[in-house]
């Protein structure tokens, strides 16, 4: 079953961003950002591929959220959010910013919704949604879902 954490979600953080998604980099100063709140139980759940499912080589991850926005970082928008997939691998420190550069974690900093991941090894994996706010740092208190599922049918 996917475990979903509910939260009160609170962004302060406007940064400068750079590699995440597409998006062009954007210099932003984080004293300018004000105190925004959004509703107070946020949630994220992957809806795809399901708890155990098992998938070909290439899956379609879908992203549903509710109680916060999931926008483009560009231009980053306090109170709002945006998904960031660890594929088979464990979370950073949730009070970090979420590292760049690392082909296992995907930044989906374009506030697209879904993702493929192309050729996954054949065997069980794990996927692990975070909402960042626009800094890259995952949301205080954390909104996060994981997920296992099977590739190319060996497990």
């Amino acid at each position: 079953m996917h475990r979903t954490i509910s939260n009160i979600v609170v962004c302060t953080f406007v940064f400068t961003s750079v590699g995440c998604g597409g998006g062009e980099q954007v210099d932003a100063d984080p004293n300018d950002a004000p105190d925004v709140s959004t509703q107070p139980s946020s949630t994220v759940q992957i809806v795809s591929p399901e708890e155990g499912a098992t998938v070909g080589t290439d899956v379609t991850v879908t992203l549903q959220t509710s109680g916060i926005e999931i926008v483009s970082i560009t231009p980053p928008v306090p109170g709002t959010g945006h998904h960031h997939l660890y594929v088979d691998v464990d979370l950073t420190p949730l009070n970090e910013m979420i590292p760049q550069g690392n082909p296992q974690i995907i930044h989906q900093g374009d506030g697209s919704t879904e993702r493929t991941i192309e050729g996954l090894a054949p065997g069980p994996h794990r996927i692990i949604a975070v909402v960042a706010n626009p800094a890259h740092i995952p949301i205080d208190p954390p909104v996060i879902d994981t997920v296992h599922f099977c590739s190319g049918g060996n497990c």
